[in-house]
């Protein structure tokens, strides 16, 4: 096991110089963790390390040469350092750490079938899928009668007293994939049902599936011939898609030639919101502020 002693000395000494503010502020910034991932997928490293950062060197672009020119490399440097003496890399922007156990867990997906495998309550407090096993009824309570959030955690709802009323239901871009959680839950209340669930059972790349589950106790309320009649699909979203996706093209055709053009499309309501980046914000990744 690395001692995580010489690690922060490295650190140390990094932070001492760093020839700008930016880097000397990203390497203070670092936090190294001991207590491993609870991410599923990902295996604590031989080290016992992991190292989460902003590792990009501090670059700007400089208008007379036409090109990013290096003004620090200090945080590059010493993710080579750490690298080297075993540590595990992460960014920073990518993770959080449960406030239970201190363990890592991402926040932004590494494939197109993640799912979160973490609970961020109103407070902003984070909990682990592993800390949430040992007993997920808060978690599952939080959830009841939402429809803006899901179950992404694998968790035996059968065995807390939840039946599976329907499964197979999509949103996506693919046509007909046009399932809508709010007209469903509006359904489910419709019969005085209240504690009902949404289960994330797939994701892909343009696309998600999802399931619904209602508490044992108010299956009973169900009466499945006006279940099987009522409205779950909202407005097209395949159709929304096209039309912000056309609207962005035609508002990109009217920058200027040569700049850097970035579009955020609204599906919901087929609109485009485009705008010209500076070269320095595309390098600092400021693309998609507002």
């Amino acid at each position: 096991m690395l001692n995580v002693k010489r690690v922060h000395r490295i650190i140390e000494a990094a932070i001492n110089s760093a020839t700008t503010t930016e880097g000397q502020s990203r390497i203070e910034s670092i936090r190294v963790c001991s207590e491993g991932y609870a991410e599923p997928g990902y295996s604590d490293p031989e080290s016992g390390l992991i190292a989460f950062g902003n590792w990009n060197e501090i670059s700007r672009w400089d208008a007379a040469k036409n090109e990013s020119i290096t003004i620090d490399d200090t945080p590059s440097r010493v993710a080579a350092l750490l690298e080297k003496l075993g540590v595990e890399l992460e960014w920073s922007d990518e993770w959080a750490f449960c406030d239970q156990c201190n363990k890592a867990v991402r926040t932004s997906p590494d494939s197109y079938c993640w799912k979160r495998s973490y609970w961020q309550d109103d407070s902003g407090s984070v909990t682990c899928c592993d800390c949430i096993a040992e007993d997920p009824s808060d978690y599952l309570e939080s959830l009841e009668g939402n429809t803006r959030n899901c179950i992404t955690l694998y968790i035996d709802l059968a065995e807390h007293g939840y039946v599976m009323l329907e499964d197979g239901f999509e949103n996506g871009f693919h046509y007909g994939q046009d399932a809508d959680p709010k007209l469903i839950g509006k359904a489910l209340r419709e019969q005085g049902i209240e504690r009902f669930l949404f289960h994330l059972d797939h994701t892909g790349q343009f696309d998600l599936a999802f399931s619904v589950w209602v508490y044992a106790d108010e299956i009973i309320k169900l009466s499945h011939e006006a279940w099987n009649v009522a409205t779950k699909d909202g407005p097209s979203v395949s159709d929304g898609l096209q039309r912000a996706l056309q609207d962005a093209s035609l508002k990109m055709s009217k920058l200027p030639d040569g700049s850097t053009k970035v579009a955020t499309c609204d599906v919901s309501l087929g609109t485009a919101t485009v705008r010209a980046v500076t070269s320095q914000d595309f390098i600092d990744g400021k693309i998609y502020a507002s």
